[in-house]
């Protein structure tokens, strides 16, 4: 693995408090330091498919304001009653093969709006946001 060198300038009590911990969990400092910011850090979407990755990382770049809104984004309603519909077709066994590719379509689209909305979340926290806690559900 390769390593690249970085300096930084540490508050002194964060430092002590990171040489402390270094201490407490018999770990070098500079592995602790590495772990922290790595367990800290959001993942990004590198190792995605192609086409979910460009649609992530074309995320980056809107506003707040729009992030916003696709954090909000819902399933178009017709969409999702169609999905549901083919879905217990195929769980009942009466899915025609054609309408299997409209069923691989309409989840595919479900799935990138569902992680395009948590990315856009992830973005906002990244950014400083405080983001509404999830709703309860039953």
């Amino acid at each position: 693995m390769a390593t690249d060198t970085v300096t930084i300038h540490l508050p002194d009590d964060l430092y002590r408090r990171l040489e402390r911990l270094a201490a407490l969990t018999k770990q070098p400092l500079e592995g602790l330091i590495v772990k922290t910011l790595s367990s800290s850090m959001p993942p990004l979407p590198d190792d995605l498919s192609p086409t979910t990755r460009d649609a992530l990382q074309a995320q980056e770049s809107l506003s707040d304001d729009e992030l916003w809104r696709l954090m909000r984004a819902i399933f178009p309603e017709d969409q999702y009653t169609r999905l549901s519909d083919l879905r217990e077709q195929r769980r009942g066994g009466t899915l025609p093969l054609e309408e299997q590719a409209e069923l691989d379509q309409l989840q595919d689209a479900a799935d990138l709006l569902m992680l395009q909305k948590a990315y856009a979340a992830v973005l906002l926290k990244w950014r400083g946001h405080r983001l509404p806690p999830f709703p309860a559900t039953a």
